[in-house]
């Protein structure tokens, strides 16, 4: 292949090789149903890609004494009981969900907000569903993947996927020819063609015929209205959705720390990405907020949220430092 050749034409030779119809190999399912049964190299996937959420089966209340996830059956694998999907209208625990996502917010004012961000929430949803079958699907984790271990520059990690392939370019990165930033770069691009190609209306090598509904990004709805359900029974507020990422005022540790635990089971990781000492939500989309002090959040959660780290800061009239406010 050449430097001419598109995006999706590099990506799609990346994962899939020479391969022109992988379709054969692509798993689908109704996120309705409970999964009984899983071929053996598809379990050793997930077990290996998503422990967390291959622990224990998946079941409701009524086992166990537990009461951590609205499943009546047993299943292998999370699913969405009451899902419905009907004439391109998707409707799921009397909400009405998006083809592309689930959004949501309250407007009003909220103090000590924490925004909690699922890491590539699209690309998790493929991989927990090993959706283009277990070799295909590996091939993708280890672009989602390797970016991160480009990012943190873990060369004996990355020289280790994609049989090898992205080792001439750590060369060039230690040889100051590229950066690690432009390496990572170039895979974030190979992953959100992956997801824009699952879901085209074109026929291409990621588009599964069968996935009428979007699958990828309705998995991440579908689980965000499940959280926001169990956040609401546990007494807090959800100030606002927006597809992968959920702010809660007056969050504890222990709320967050369910957050991740409740998302680690179905194969997505949260990262505490800021809290915000005052938070106006306008509309569903915009807000505006200030971020709480590096110190008040160390006091609070025993480590300081990204964000919170690079905040950056200003003087008032007084001399005193005063935390730049954000409007999105």
């Amino acid at each position: 292949m050449t430097v001419n050749d598109t995006t999706n034409s590099l990506t799609t030779r990346i994962i899939f090789g020479n391969n022109r119809k992988p379709q054969s190999e692509f798993h689908y399912r109704n996120l309705a149903e409970p999964v009984e049964s899983l071929d053996k190299e598809s379990m050793d996937f997930l077990k290996e890609a998503c422990p967390k959420m291959m622990e224990v089966p998946h079941y409701g209340w009524k086992y166990n004494d537990k009461d951590e996830v609205p499943f009546e059956s047993h299943s292998i694998l999370p699913y969405f009981p009451w899902y419905v999907f009907d004439h391109g209208k998707s409707t799921y625990r009397g909400e009405e969900v998006g083809e592309g996502g689930f959004a949501q917010g309250v407007p009003g004012m909220y103090g000590n907000a924490a925004l909690l961000d699922i890491s590539s929430m699209h690309p998790h949803s493929a991989i927990a569903e090993v959706l283009f079958g277990p070799r295909f699907t590996k091939a993708f984790r280890d672009i989602v993947e390797g970016r991160v271990s480009i990012k943190h520059e873990a060369w004996d990690i990355v020289n280790t996927m994609l049989d090898g392939k992205l080792t001439p370019y750590i060369q060039r990165v230690i040889d100051g020819e590229m950066t690690s930033k432009d390496l990572a770069n170039a895979l974030k691009t190979a992953i959100n063609s992956v997801y824009g190609l699952t879901s085209a209306s074109f026929d291409n090598p990621f588009r599964d015929p069968r996935n009428i509904d979007n699958i990828v990004a309705k998995r991440g709805a579908l689980f965000m209205i499940d959280l926001k359900n169990e956040v609401l029974k546990r007494g807090f507020q959800v100030a606002h959705i927006k597809t992968d990422s959920i702010k809660i005022p007056d969050a504890t540790p222990e709320i967050i720390q369910f957050v991740m635990d409740f998302g680690e089971r179905y194969g997505y990781t949260f990262e505490h990405e800021a809290t915000y000492d005052r938070m106006c939500l306008v509309n569903d989309a915009g807000y505006i907020a200030k971020y709480k002090s590096a110190e008040e959040c160390q006091k609070m959660y025993g480590y300081v949220p990204g964000d919170n780290k690079k905040e950056r800061r200003k003087m008032d009239g007084n001399g005193h430092s005063v935390p730049d406010s954000i409007c999105i």
